[in-house]
């Protein structure tokens, strides 16, 4: 298959000149981007995915490890998340745990192996130290549904008893008496 150095050859461009027109955010003139591209489509060449996210340092993949796959909580999050991540260019890894604790350390195990830009983990089972310590530089977690004591700009949760108080207030502000809580 067609590689990097021909099409440079091709196009009458440096190595570093096709990298550019390959990497996104990079800065080439137009007219230059189309002589590469043109070369890219006549050579068929494929950039390589895994190459580039070693190149860049970005697999342009971020990972999401949840307890289930279905169900109305999990299937909503993990479509907004994924809807949210595309329009933003980047790709979703998913990982499932089973809430079991071995699960959930293999499953963030596994999403960092693939070099995700970072990950959004709903884990039930594993320790605050676990997640405390994980190496943060490398790959930034964010914890949904859940504080963590030392991470706490990177959980989100939702505060039930305030929005249990505020659907209460509201019935009773509407007139009910009879109010169930399931």
């Amino acid at each position: 298959g067609a590689n990097i150095y021909a099409v440079a050859e091709l196009a009458g461009v440096s190595l570093a000149t096709v990298s550019r027109v390959i990497n996104p955010g990079a800065r080439v003139s137009d007219k230059t981007r189309e002589k590469v591209l043109a070369a890219m489509k006549k050579l068929g060449y494929q950039p390589n995915s895994i190459a580039q996210s070693l190149a860049t340092r970005s697999s342009n993949s971020v990972g999401v490890l949840v307890s289930e796959l279905h169900g109305p909580f999990f299937g909503t999050m993990l479509s907004v998340i994924e809807e949210t991540l595309r329009a933003a260019g980047k790709f979703v890894l998913v990982a499932a745990s089973h809430s079991k604790e071995e699960q959930e350390r293999d499953g963030i195990r596994f999403l960092v192996s693939r070099n995700c830009d970072a990950l959004i983990v709903h884990v039930e089972r594993l320790s605050d130290k676990f997640l405390i310590d994980h190496d943060h530089n490398t790959t930034p977690i964010v914890v949904m549904n859940r504080k963590v004591r030392g991470l706490n700009d990177h959980c989100f949760s939702l505060n039930n008893e305030l929005g249990g108080y505020l659907a209460t207030r509201s019935l009773l502000k509407n007139r009910h008496k009879r109010i169930a809580y399931i």
